[in-house]
């Protein structure tokens, strides 16, 4: 492949125009068309500014292979979503690099669940899947609690967030050069982001069943329906909150929402999901569901929970990872900087030439 087809192939993967390409990176678009057709040869710094907006590395353009095409999955996509989704497939990339070079790779791959679903996949299919999956990765009775740390530190699932606005958004990909990878909206409680969390998961672990390896870029109303049961059952196990739910119920058979709440609290749900699971546990009418639905919200209005901090873009891990490789020396401060997403003088304040002398644990007493 020469350059200028390497040109024309980075800027089709990012889906830009030559002129969107020409505003952000001040090379005009009749130089750009000439150095796609071959007619002029761009100078390095051209290419420097051309990979910096394609978020691709320099080295892509110069001759190394290209990074694979990888489908981002998305739930509500937003107007921008192709800009949004070079930007996490890049930050994806970068975290491997890291790993590689701290050697720092998964401890396991995620459960392989799809060989034991046969070629009907339904509701009660998604709900076993769930169970084997809470068994298989031994995330506990509260799920809530333990899935991110779980998913990022055993399964080197990478979990991005980002201001997505106040809709409800969430992506998930699944590269042959970076693995699994789950895109969140940071605006989202923490409870809703669990939700969220699982329901990209389920997507990740059937990524091939749906056709995601082949660039199938929209989940089906179907699948997304399948996913919502998978999440339900995974955060909200059937014999736990049975357990909860007999220990508050009323001689008539009542739940009150203080103690409902209480309950989605410790499993770290929303109060809406438990009272949908407790739909399907004890199969209410739909009309019955809807009514305590609304009940509900407004007893949220009404005693709110505190609200989660915003969590930062990248995930602690891939900071970890970020030190570790300069200090390492395979980053330049300015490269450090640019894979942290800071100035280079706040990271300068990582660069010391010696250890605090509290870098070891004192000795036990004897």
């Amino acid at each position: 492949m020469d350059l200028a087809e390497r040109l024309r192939q980075a800027r089709s993967a990012a889906g830009l125009t030559q002129k969107q390409v020409s505003e952000r990176c001040g090379i005009d678009d009749s130089t750009l068309s000439a150095f796609e057709k071959g007619e002029r040869e761009p100078r390095l710094g051209h290419l420097d500014r051309l990979a910096r907006v394609y978020q691709i590395p320099l080295s892509s353009l110069l001759g190394a292979p290209m990074p694979s095409t990888s489908a981002v999955m998305w739930r509500n996509k937003l107007e921008d979503h192709k800009d949004i989704g070079q930007r996490f497939l890049t930050l994806c990339r970068l975290y491997h690099q890291l790993e590689v070079w701290t050697s720092e790779r998964p401890l396991r791959g995620l459960p392989q669940v799809d060989d034991h679903l046969g070629d009907q996949f339904g509701y009660s299919q998604a709900a076993d899947m769930a169970g084997r999956v809470r068994n298989d990765m031994a995330i506990g009775e509260r799920p809530g609690e333990s899935l991110y740390r779980i998913l990022e530190e055993v399964y080197g699932v990478k979990v991005f967030h980002f201001d997505l606005g106040n809709k409800g958004v969430a992506a998930s990909a699944n590269g042959s050069d970076f693995g699994p990878a789950i895109l969140m909206n940071s605006r989202c409680s923490r409870w809703r982001r669990n939700h969220d969390l699982a329901h990209e998961l389920f997507h990740l672990l059937t990524w091939d069943r749906f056709g995601h390896a082949g660039n199938t870029r929209s989940p089906s109303e179907a699948e997304e329906k399948l996913a919502t049961c998978f999440a339900g059952h995974l955060l909200l196990p059937e014999e736990v909150v049975r357990r909860d739910l007999d220990r508050i119920k009323s001689k008539d058979g009542r739940f009150p929402f203080k103690d409902l709440d209480e309950i989605a609290r410790r499993f770290d749900v929303s109060l809406e999901s438990l009272i949908w699971r407790m739909h399907f546990l004890f199969s209410w009418q739909e009309q019955t569901t809807q009514e305590n639905v609304e009940r509900a919200r407004k007893y949220v209005e009404w005693a709110p929970r505190d609200s989660s901090p915003q969590p930062p873009e990248r995930p602690e891990r891939f900071k970890v990872l970020a030190i570790q490789a300069l200090q390492e020396g395979h980053l330049s401060l300015g490269r450090f900087a640019e894979f942290m997403g800071i100035s280079r003088k706040e990271a300068s304040r990582y660069v010391s030439g010696t250890e605090p002398d509290y870098a070891e644990t004192a000795a036990s007493a004897a």
